[in-house]
C-alpha cells in the first residue's frame, strides 16, 4: 500500500516534534489525514495552524463520517462504513443472516483513497486559478454512498427497500455464476438483451428447453430465473471455466470465470499486458505484486520505491529535504523524536 513513498517517524505530541513537522508542511502543496476527528486539533496541529504556516496549503480530512454531524468523533473501520452506508445490506443472498454480509477485502478504504485523489486534484486547478488553497472535509461513508445510486433512487421514486440479490439483477436474466467442471470452479454469465439470449441459446446447441415459451422475453426470464439457472448449469458443469469463457465471449455474450488469486498469475491476459511487477522488499524478499492499473503512453508508471519500513527514509527526508545535518538527525533519534529509524 506505501509504495511509492517515504516514510518517516515524527512524535507530534511534542513541541519540538510539531515544530519539525511545520517545517515539512512549509515545503508541501496537500496535506492528508484520516485520523478520528478532533485528533489533529488535540496535536495542535489543525487546519488553522496549517494555515498559518503556508496560507495556500490544501489539507484534506478523510476521517470515518467527517467533520460536521452528530457522528463526528465516532470511530470507524471498512466494516463500519459498508454498513452506515447501506452496503452491507444489499449483499448476500435473500434470506441469508446478515452475520455473513461482511465484504472482504473491504472496499471502501479503496473508494475513499481515489475519491480523496480527485478531490485534491480539484483544489489544486483551483488554487492554480486563484492562488487560494482551502481545507476538504471529506467523509469516507459518505464516499460509498454514490454506489448505492440505484437503491437510493428507487425507493425515492418507487418506495422500493432494496434487498440482497445475490447473484442477479434487476433487469438481467439469466445473471448468475454457475458451477463448472472441476473442484469449486464457477463461471459467471450475464445477459442484457433478447440478442444474447438467443446467441447463449446458439452456443448451447438450441437445447429444446431455451425454446420455451417461457423463456422467450426477459420478463418470462426474470420470472423463471430458479429454473433457468438450473438448466444452464447443466451446461456449465460439463466445461472449464475458461472454455465457458472462450465459446460464449465468441458469440457476443459477458462471461468470465470466477478465478483464484493464485490463477491470476498464470492468466495469459495479465502476463501479456505486463501487470504483475517483480518486487525487491528487504524484509518481504523479491516477490511478484499488482502493478499499475493504468498504462500512460508517455509517461510509463512502475514500482520505484518498495513499502517502507518504519522510519526507513528518516535521514534522506530530514536530510536532504529538510537540510539537516547527520548530527542534528542523531540528536533528533537521541531524543526518541523521530523514533527508530530503520537500520
Amino acid at each position: 500500500m506505501n509504495r511509492n513513498q517515504y516514510g518517516i517517524t515524527l512524535d507530534l505530541s511534542r513541541p519540538k516534534g510539531v515544530e519539525i513537522y511545520k517545517r515539512l508542511v512549509k515545503l508541501s502543496d496537500v496535506v492528508v489525514e484520516n485520523f478520528t476527528q478532533g485528533v489533529m486539533d488535540r496535536l495542535r496541529i489543525g487546519y488553522s495552524m496549517h494555515r498559518e504556516v503556508k496560507l495556500d496549503i490544501i489539507m484534506i480530512s478523510a476521517s470515518g463520517l467527517g467533520t460536521q454531524g452528530p457522528y463526528k468523533s465516532y470511530s470507524t473501520f471498512g466494516p463500519n462504513i459498508g454498513a452506515i452506508a447501506a452496503m452491507m445490506a444489499l449483499r448476500g443472498y435473500p434470506g441469508d443472516d446478515m452475520k455473513i454480509r461482511n465484504p472482504v477485502p473491504v472496499w471502501s478504504d479503496n473508494v475513499a483513497a481515489g475519491t480523496l485523489a480527485f478531490a485534491a486534484l480539484v483544489a489544486l486547478h483551483y488554487r492554480e486559478k486563484t492562488g487560494k488553497g482551502q481545507f476538504i472535509d471529506l467523509s469516507q461513508a459518505e464516499t460509498m454512498l454514490p454506489h448505492m445510486g440505484e437503491a437510493i433512487m428507487d425507493y425515492t421514486m418507487n418506495q422500493r427497500v432494496a434487498k440482497p440479490m445475490g447473484n442477479r439483477d434487476p433487469s438481467m436474466a439469466p445473471h448468475g455464476c454457475y458451477r463448472c467442471r472441476g473442484d469449486d470452479k464457477w463461471v459467471t454469465i450475464a445477459i442484457s438483451s433478447d440478442e444474447e439470449w438467443e446467441a447463449l441459446c446458439q452456443a448451447l446447441g438450441n437445447l429444446p428447453w431455451t425454446k420455451e415459451e417461457r423463456f422467450g422475453d426477459v420478463l418470462g426470464r426474470l420470472a423463471n430465473q430458479d429454473e433457468l439457472d438450473k438448466l444452464i448449469e447443466e451446461w456449465t458443469i460439463t466445461h472449464d471455466p475458461y472454455e465457458v469463457m472462450h465459446i460464449l465471449q465468441k458469440v457476443g455474450v459477458a462471461a468470465g470465470p470466477v478465478v483464484t488469486p493464485s490463477d491470476l498469475y498464470s492468466d495469459p491476459h495479465l502476463k501479456e499486458r505486463g501487470f504483475f511487477k517483480e518486487v525487491t522488499h528487504r524484509e518481504a524478499g523479491t516477490h511478484l505484486y499488482p502493478g499499475m492499473c493504468f498504462k500512460y503512453s508517455k509517461t510509463p508508471a512502475n514500482v520505484r520505491i518498495p513499502p517502507n519500513c518504519l522510519g526507513e527514509h528518516n535521514e534522506y527526508v530530514y536530510g536532504e529535504i529538510l537540510g539537516m545535518s547527520r548530527k542534528e538527525i542523531a540528536e533528533l533519534e537521541e531524543e526518541q523524536l523521530i523514533g527508530d529509524a530503520y537500520l
